[in-house]
């Protein structure tokens, strides 16, 4: 099939991801739909502009989470492209290169499969990832890249190589060396290759992890990104939810859309997969299930459209893809009542994509709206109108670090790590505001009801586009040591 050639991937893919960008053009302006990537804009353009790793030009700090998808960012700032337009253009690209690996590991099984890879170009989550400006496009791409470089023989370089760089682009992926470990160990070597077929892997990761680990301590003073335990403390508060509750609410992020009818492939897949003693693919499953767990013990936020679930959510399509074919294979010969199922069951999954690929747009559209109005414009205002080089405690940072010059307080802990023990005491953050010597606060009122009571307010955000999230507008209000002058 022409449809299955890779350009195709590639056309079909610019114009999904290009729609949600035009619409959100549309709907209010280009942007990103959250903050953080601002956070990797920043660093990536004081590296190219020989400012180090810093936040703060000059000021070594390790507040971003992905220090590849940062220094690919970079690229654009020597090539001096937009950073909007080059992040995309990444983007779509990973995307397309995901599709193309799934249909590869489609077509391996059957190649009448091959087709059923083009729902990676129009699933909603995987689009919005795409145009978002953050890593998570990139660990989807590694992920599937290390499942099919697994399932395939002589692969033992290219696989070490994947393995090494992920630890690279987020933390939680090590935990993919569980899998390929089971995979490498199933394939039985024998006594001579031991060392090459089994070993090479983990020696690249456990070199890649030990340098990964060591860049953060000189950069963060910690082995992980501050961000990794910055997020921990913020969200602390939803551990004291039910975990079944937890893990339900992780699980049900690859069911919103059409992912929710793939579901009995998946189980019919895991089943199959037992039956036959695939023990690799059932390896596959147990990472899922374990990528799921530990988010919902150490991280159970699901919001923006569980990006940080997607990498496992990419496993469970692709699973479910798999096993939705053989399981329509087997209802088509089941009597007429079994090819009319099956047909049904197709043509709802395809509707249903594509309704959320168009409900996708008008989210996406709506977050790049939440950010500019509430993060950037405010950024912009402060830069314009506040005096220079003020110092300003924010919650969060990224836009502010973007595009003011003025000093920066961290409420989020992630160029402050010294915060994320009093984040969430308002009384000792009052305290260190004062001995930071702040001047202003920029933060929603209602995550610091405390804190900011009584304060007088400099700027108020536009208010009408947080009605819709019941939250009140970002709002610049003036700190009392200002006021003490």
């Amino acid at each position: 099939m022409k449809l299955l050639k890779s350009p195709t991937f590639f056309i079909l893919t610019a114009f999904s991801s290009s729609a949600y960008v035009l619409y959100s053009m549309y709907v209010y302006r280009i942007g990103f739909p959250l903050d953080d990537a601002w956070i990797h804009q920043t660093y990536a353009r004081n590296f190219a502009s020989g400012f180090g790793w810093s936040f703060d030009p000059g000021i070594i700090s390790g507040g971003t989470t992905s220090p590849l998808w940062t220094l690919l960012l970079s690229v654009g700032y020597w090539l001096r492209l937009s950073p909007h337009y080059f992040s995309f253009a990444i983007g779509i690209l990973l995307l397309a290169s995901t599709a193309v690996l799934a249909k590869h590991y489609l077509c391996e099984i059957k190649p009448a499969l091959g087709w059923l890879a083009l729902f990676f170009l129009f699933e909603w989550h995987f689009v919005w990832a795409s145009v978002s400006g953050m890593e998570t496009i990139l660990a989807i791409f590694l992920v599937i890249a290390i499942l099919l470089a697994l399932k395939r023989n002589q692969m033992i370089w290219q696989l070490s190589v994947l393995l090494a760089i992920s630890v690279w682009v987020r933390p939680d992926l090590l935990t993919l060396s569980l899998p390929v470990m089971f995979g490498l160990l199933m394939k039985r070597p024998s006594f001579s290759i031991i060392s090459v077929k089994i070993h090479l892997p983990f020696f690249l990761l456990a070199g890649s992890l030990i340098i990964y680990l060591v860049f953060n301590r000189s950069v963060g003073g910690a082995w992980f990104p501050t961000t990794y335990y910055a997020k921990q403390a913020e969200y602390a508060e939803l551990q004291k939810l039910p975990l079944l509750y937890r893990l339900w609410q992780q699980f049900s992020i690859p069911l919103v859309g059409g992912g929710a009818l793939l579901l009995p492939g998946f189980i019919y897949c895991g089943y199959q997969s037992w039956v036959n003693k695939n023990w690799l693919l059932l390896a596959w499953f147990g990472w899922f299930a374990i990528l799921i767990a530990l988010y919902a013990i150490r991280l159970p936020v699901i919001y923006q459209h569980g990006r940080y679930i997607l990498p496992a959510t990419a496993v469970y399509y692709l699973i479910g893809l798999q096993g939705s074919g053989s399981l329509y294979n087997w209802l088509v010969l089941k009597h007429k009542v079994g090819w009319i199922l099956a047909k049904s069951g197709v043509l709802a999954w395809l509707i249903i994509t594509m309704a959320f690929w168009i409900l996708g747009a008008r989210a996406y559209a709506r977050d790049v709206q939440l950010i500019e109005t509430q993060m950037v414009e405010v950024a912009k205002w402060a830069e314009a109108n506040l005096p220079a080089h003020s110092k300003i405690a924010v919650h969060d940072i990224g836009a502010m670090g973007y595009f003011t010059n003025h000093k920066l307080v961290d409420l989020a802990g992630l160029v402050n790590p010294e915060v994320i023990p009093i984040m969430r005491d308002e009384k000792k953050l009052a305290g260190y505001l004062d001995r930071q010597q702040a001047e202003y606060l920029i933060c929603f009122p209602t995550w610091y009801p405390n804190l900011v009571a009584n304060l007088p307010v400099i700027y108020k955000a536009d208010e009408k586009i947080v009605q819709a999230y019941n939250e009140l507008p970002m709002t610049i209000y003036a700190w009392k040591i200002r006021n003490e002058k």
